[in-house]
């Protein structure tokens, strides 16, 4: 039985305090929910009797240490609104646990992004939903991120949190100054992303760094990239918006960075100095 010490404690993990000392975030909706279960420890399951059959297919087939520790099926009467984050509840909230990533040194794929104080959940939810689009399984994170376990991040990466591992860096630059491979980042002036030759050794990964939505690219992380990138916008000498959103940007840079063409011009050529 849900009591009202349970509501009042997922609503308070709307709070990023709550979340850090508790070490659960909040999940909602069938596909979300169904896509989460299984990737991340789930201490509580709530959903309504009417998806009481998916809740079966759902469950069938998780090994036994990733099973919900807690199930509860409410009647289709039950208010969701009392714990759901959302305008119009799906009938399905989840608590599951946040994982605890220690550092390491090099991506497991040979391309991966740093996201330098990338602030807005929304963008933050569109560019791990963009980079699980394209392959990419590591996301590194600054500090002055935006919570990626935060209810509005969970629910814009539409499920993409089960394949993308996500790695918060204490110290960027120290981090940086033991990377390996190519880094690039993405500038306002800088190479046409359309004509960078980018050639780092198969055994060395590509690092991509997308800025902050107004600052860009801190002058800590700047100091530390290779090649300077900017996507061009058309026409050259015309008017045109400042800058491109940051999550748009990423989709654009992931999207060149995937073509055939250009994976097969990324060899031989190593980092070049700092």
């Amino acid at each position: 039985m849900l009591t009202n010490a349970d509501i009042k404690f997922i609503r308070g993990l709307s709070k990023a305090r709550s979340r850090a000392e508790e070490g659960l975030f909040v999940a909602e909706g069938p596909k979300l929910v169904s896509e989460l279960l299984g990737a991340f420890p789930c201490r509580l399951l709530i959903a309504s009797e009417r998806l009481r059959s998916s809740l079966s297919s759902w469950l069938s087939g998780l090994p036994p240490e990733m099973y919900p520790q807690r199930i509860e099926t409410v009647p289709d009467s039950f208010d969701f609104s009392r714990i759901s984050g959302l305008v119009e509840s799906q009938g399905v909230v989840s608590l599951m646990e946040i994982p605890r990533e220690g550092l390491q040194s090099t991506p497991s794929s040979p391309l991966a992004l740093l996201l330098d104080e990338v602030q807005d959940p929304g963008n933050m939810g569109t560019i791990i939903r963009t980079a699980d689009w394209f392959g990419v399984e590591t996301i590194y994170l600054s500090p002055g991120c935006a919570d990626p376990f935060a209810p509005k991040v969970v629910q814009a990466t539409m499920g993409a949190l089960a394949r993308v591992r996500l790695i918060k860096l204490d110290d960027v630059a120290a981090w940086l100054d033991k990377y390996s491979g190519i880094i690039c980042g993405t500038f306002l002036e800088g190479s046409s992303l359309y004509r960078a030759s980018l050639s780092p050794s198969p055994a060395s990964p590509v690092l991509v760094v997308m800025g902050n939505e107004g600052r860009g690219i801190s002058p800590t992380v700047e100091n530390r990239v290779h090649r300077r990138l900017t996507i061009p916008a058309y026409p050259n000498e015309g008017r045109h918006t400042e800058s491109l959103n940051v999550g748009i940007a990423t989709a654009i840079i992931l999207s060149e960075l995937r073509r055939p063409s250009f994976v097969l011009g990324l060899q031989g050529e190593q980092p070049t100095s700092r």
